[in-house]
């Protein structure tokens, strides 16, 4: 299966991911579980070589990452790992910071993770909404003559506007044909026990969008299955919006900063959302059982695919038959699927 790491890279990676977590005493149990899967199911690494590979330092890891996807791709994998330490850790993100500082990498998603530390939730929250507001667009839906305006962007959240053709498509979807990736998204809403974006929905075209992608990927809307989508599509396309989308299934399930709102698209996790520290103060959603693995199998899955499905007008594609589109885009099975349908996959797990 294709890699989303060249190989030579992967104990570079690791060394570097390992000496990340070597503060105050080590690796939190979650933290090390996490990094024993990245290396073994993503990275390729046998137990034995993870434990023997050394912990380079700030400065050594950039002198061997010289060029910047791969330096990029170790701050993802640094941002998760450090979010998974709980409670915070000042020491974690100073470290972190140095890796940062080292490698020549300081966006917006590190500013946001840097805001858990000196923000209250309600005002972390309204940072990332307002930083996540410029990757709206791209990671909506695409329904062309469907939008009424799709340069609009109405109301507190930012988005197209949706025209009344999209809505009434959506419901049409009720009719989409046994198997197809309509009738599908329409079984995914109800075993889900979700009304179909609609209009009091807060940007009905991201969840149109983003919901279409649980159902080609396979993935139920669980905390690791989010999050495991979210890994996906950064492994399928490593542009900027998917890292923020990514962050944003971090922050609801692994950091518990936000929720999903019935007004507004997140709200701050018990109303003014203090104090926020991890799922019940404690873990997160990849402290579960299998959920690294599941992580771990994301960036593979998506690495493994043919062509980007994740941003096309899915409403078009309704009634195609959903093993045709997963056949298309080379779309693998889960190794452990989250929903017993074998039908409609045209692999082999």
């Amino acid at each position: 299966m294709l890699q989303p790491f060249p190989p030579p890279l992967t104990r570079t990676l690791v060394g570097g991911l390992r000496d990340l977590v070597a503060v105050e005493g080590g690796a939190t149990s979650e933290q090390a579980r996490l990094l024993s899967s990245l290396a073994v199911h993503l990275l390729g690494l046998t137990p034995d070589e993870l434990t023997a590979a050394a912990p380079l330092p700030p400065e050594e890891l950039a002198a061997r990452l010289p060029d910047d996807d791969s330096r990029r791709r170790f701050l993802q994998l640094a941002l998760m790992l450090e979010l998974c330490r709980h409670p915070r850790s000042a020491a974690q993100l100073q470290r972190l910071e140095a890796f940062s500082d080292a490698i020549g990498i300081h966006g917006v998603e590190l500013r946001l993770v840097q805001d858990l530390f000196h923000r209250t939730a309600a005002e972390a929250t309204a940072s990332f909404v307002r930083c996540y507001a410029a990757f709206m667009p791209e990671l909506s839906a695409r329904h062309g003559a469907l939008m009424a305006d799709p340069s609009k962007q109405p109301g507190k959240d930012q988005g197209g506007a949706p025209g009344d053709a999209f809505f009434a498509q959506v419901q049409g979807l009720r009719d989409c044909p046994h198997g197809s990736l309509g009738w599908a998204f329409v079984q995914f809403y109800a075993r889900n026990g979700l009304p179909l974006p609609a209009r009091d929905t807060p940007n009905p075209a991201y969840y149109m969008s983003h919901d279409m992608n649980h159902v080609i990927t396979g993935y139920e809307p669980t905390g690791p299955g989010e999050i495991a989508l979210g890994a996906f599509k950064l492994a399928l396309r490593n542009d900027d919006a998917n890292w923020m989308a990514s962050l944003a299934n971090f922050l609801i399930h692994e950091v518990g900063l936000f929720v999903h709102g019935n007004d507004s698209q997140f709200v701050p996790y018990g109303g003014d959302g203090e104090p926020y520290n991890g799922l019940n103060g404690k873990r997160g959603a990849l402290d579960l059982p299998g959920a690294p693995e599941l992580l771990a199998e994301a960036w593979r899955r998506g690495a493994a695919c043919s062509g980007d499905f994740s941003r096309l007008d899915h409403l078009a594609l309704a009634s195609e038959p959903l093993l045709e589109i997963r056949r298309r885009f080379h779309v693998l099975p889960l190794e452990r699927p989250m929903l017993d349908e074998p039908e409609f996959w045209p692999y082999e797990g």
